[in-house]
């Protein structure tokens, strides 16, 4: 029964690695890329100590002749400098919806990566709890 319930836990990381993946391939698939300021620097505070667990950034782009300003959904360790460019990709049918060009390349890889090791993961829980193994 444990096996079984470590299997199903497998396949909903399973499953939520794969929306992940999906949504990042359509964004290179059909993203623009465009050159964003950053204008904002926020700091992730947490803990009783109020202590800065990382930082996300306001960003101004260019959509389809529309100014956009949008945060980033990431938090990151060190900030960027205020009125640096970074290069975005944005969703065309929902531009303040981005990723960074890096991270994009990155973030595939990753849920690629975790798919595969969700999979094996899975299928070793679901043989050992039905008893295969």
């Amino acid at each position: 029964m444990q096996g079984i319930i470590w299997g199903a836990v497998g396949v909903i990381i399973l499953i939520v690695s794969a929306v992940m993946l999906k949504g990042l391939l359509y964004l290179k698939k059909h993203g623009v890329t465009a050159l964003a300021e950053v204008i904002e620097v926020k700091e992730i505070v947490r803990g009783r100590r109020k202590q800065v667990a990382g930082y996300t950034h306001k960003m101004r782009y260019e959509a389809d002749g529309k100014t956009v300003e949008a945060d980033d959904r990431a938090g990151y360790n060190q900030p960027f400098t205020v009125g640096s460019k970074q290069v975005i990709v944005y969703d065309p049918k929902k531009p303040e919806r981005f990723e960074y060009e890096d991270a994009l390349k990155k973030n595939i890889t990753l849920f690629a990566v975790m798919i595969g090791v969700t999979v094996c993961f899975s299928a070793y829980w679901i043989a050992k709890g039905t008893g295969i193994l």
